[in-house]
């Protein structure tokens, strides 16, 4: 089966990797606007001052938050996928080197953003003295308002679970960091997607054994975690299929290259547009959009096939530099969100003036700035602490 077809080679610095920081940067902070908009404040039927075209903006970019997931499962699912399908075309994938990249990349992030999301949760509710009315979930309209109080949710077997992936699933997320959804998701399409290639290739190979054993596991993703009604995982093998390299495709997009750039942009902010304007309203909406942010990396990886420099400039820098900690960013801000929320909303959010403009912006950069020193004493160091497990493994 794998020897149809190459797999892409996505080498740092290249131009499809450089796509990729721009997009992780856009999203993350699609992401952090989303937020600091849902909790900090009104919705756009409650402004009661004059708006100017920069508030205007600045409320239509808050709006694309989950849209912002959706093109990270479909980066994930490129960059994992290609690691696996490259590892299995070369003979040389293995559960244990896979999972000790897998797990040494998430939890390195994971367990201290755990421990630092309900430190924060623990010390708002306690320095508020129960008058917050984020983390009684009485938030109204906004993403915590919820139907238990965030304390409920914060105990051992909540933490175990959401350091074990299960949140979102069979538990809920660990106290206020509903960002943490995504990722329980994310970690068993990294299990799935092996599992479903080695089925494949063992029925192929008549290895009976190994076959019936895989179609057990898939068959405990489908049910026992849901995978049937997860639509995000369909969106996450897009990304993978941008891997695939059939050759008589690329060749055709590759002559007609700038036609099918543009379009594939224009694909993208159209489908998007329609999702906000509820011209696509149907269940798979999503999964629409997923597929043309695949189609548009699929473009974008025509030029790693020509071999062409990509120029560097401070643009991509910055976003290079963000996106080295996107990953932190992600899993940690929301508690720290939610802490300086409960000092600052006492009843209602604030009207989007140029006073509290400026309190937004102070709190995103703190974000930043908290994130990037965590990432410091962790991210950061993900390729030694996996080199160092598996000298020990």
């Amino acid at each position: 089966m794998l020897e149809k077809f190459s797999i892409l080679d996505i080498k740092r610095g290249s131009h499809l990797s450089i796509y990729l920081e721009y997009l992780r940067t856009i999203a993350t902070l699609g992401v952090l606007l989303s937020h600091i908009k849902e909790l900090y404040y009104v919705d756009n039927n409650q402004i009661n001052i004059q708006t100017n075209f920069l508030v205007k903006i600045l409320y239509f970019l808050s709006m694309f938050g989950h849209d912002s997931v959706i093109v990270f499962f479909v980066l994930s699912g490129l960059l994992v996928g290609n690691s696996v399908l490259k590892s299995l075309k070369q003979d040389k994938f293995t559960w244990k080197s896979y999972l000790i990249a897998r797990l040494s990349r998430l939890w390195i992030v994971l367990i201290p953003a755990l421990i630092l999301g309900i430190t924060w949760d623990l010390l708002g509710i306690y320095l508020s003295g129960g008058d917050s009315i984020i983390y009684a979930g009485q938030l109204r309209g906004t993403i915590f308002e919820l139907d238990c109080t965030i304390a409920d949710k914060i105990n051992p077997l909540v933490f175990l679970a959401n350091m074990f992936f299960l949140q979102n699933i069979h538990f809920p997320v660990l106290g206020s960091n509903g960002s943490l959804w995504s990722l329980s998701h994310e970690f068993w399409y990294y299990m799935a997607f092996p599992v479903i290639l080695l089925a494949a290739l063992n029925f192929q190979k008549r290895k009976n054994n190994k076959f019936i054993i895989y179609a057990l596991i898939i068959l405990i993703f489908a049910f026992g975690l849901n995978f049937k009604n997860d639509e995000g995982f369909f969106i996450w093998l897009f990304g993978s299929i941008v891997s695939i390299q059939f050759q008589p495709i690329f060749i055709y997009l590759a002559k007609y290259k700038l036609f099918f750039k543009k379009f594939a942009y224009s694909l993208c902010l159209i489908i998007l547009g329609a999702i906000k304007l509820n011209i696509i309203t149907y269940n798979h909406r999503y999964m629409i959009f997923g597929f043309a942010v695949a189609f548009l990396l699929t473009i974008l990886s025509i030029e790693d096939r020509e071999n062409s420099e990509h120029k560097q400039n401070i643009i991509t820098k910055v976003a290079v530099w963000f996106s080295d900690f996107s990953y932190t960013l992600y899993l940690t801000h929301l508690p720290l969100f939610v802490f300086i929320n409960s000092f600052t909303i006492k009843a209602e959010r604030w009207q989007p003036d140029i006073q509290h403009g400026f309190y937004g912006l102070v709190i995103l950069i703190l974000a930043i700035i908290y994130a990037r020193i965590v990432y410091f004493f962790t991210e950061r160091h993900t390729p030694s602490i996996r080199l160092y497990i598996k000298s020990k493994i």
